[in-house]
């Protein structure tokens, strides 16, 4: 955890405009970088630069949680991608478009910050009627003291914190995995990360 710690305050996030679902009102940016494969506005399936530019923090955080993946529950969990945050708690949001599982975990000296996840969400009803209805409902996860798998297609939002920075990590696959070039198969596991194969069941860790 200290190592992880020290490469994210390191890192110089980017002031991310895209990620638009996730900004609470009158927010226009967040910090918020995607390291691995990801499909830009054009179609393109591609290891983002900073993928490129810095393998050594890639191998670092994938090995991270390789080496804590519980036995039982979720030895077999592989992904393609992951989302740096700092500093922001996420509004109730779907994902949408990420294959199988994500795996979550948050960092930093603060309290608070925990995340409200909607396992009965069925995509169908408004967010905000979702969060007022069955707010009650929403599985609470520390994330600060330990790892979370959950559907990151269904409703999840981050409660509010205070202190110090608030750092997390999202591990997931993307939906169009499959199509991508065997050349980024191979970057990818040349830095550590077990992609699932093309034909991979998403729901094998999903109950």
């Amino acid at each position: 955890e200290s190592d992880v710690l020290t490469v994210l305050g390191y890192w110089g996030f980017a002031r991310n405009i895209s990620r638009l679902n996730v900004m609470q009102k009158d927010v226009t940016w967040v910090w918020s970088d995607t390291l691995g494969l990801l499909r830009d506005r054009t179609g393109d399936i591609h290891l983002t630069k900073a993928t490129h530019a810095y393998p050594d923090v890639v191998q670092v955080l994938a090995s991270w949680l390789t080496n804590r993946l519980p036995a039982t529950e979720a030895q077999g969990f592989r992904w393609t991608s992951f989302n740096l945050n700092k500093d922001y708690n996420g509004r109730i949001h779907r994902d949408g478009n990420n294959f199988g599982p994500s795996m979550i975990s948050a960092f930093g000296d603060y309290s608070g910050g925990a995340l409200n996840y909607y396992p009965h969400d069925d995509g169908k009803i408004d967010l905000e009627l979702l969060q007022s209805k069955t707010e009650d409902k929403a599985a609470k996860l520390d994330l600060k003291n330990g790892l979370a798998l959950f559907n990151g297609n269904s409703a999840h939002e981050v409660n509010d914190y205070c202190g110090g920075d608030r750092y997390s990590i999202v591990y997931f696959t993307i939906g169009c995995h499959s199509k991508m070039t065997d050349e980024c198969r191979q970057g990818l596991r040349d830095i550590c990360m077990p992609v699932p194969d093309a034909d991979e069941d998403p729901r094998s860790l999903l109950v």
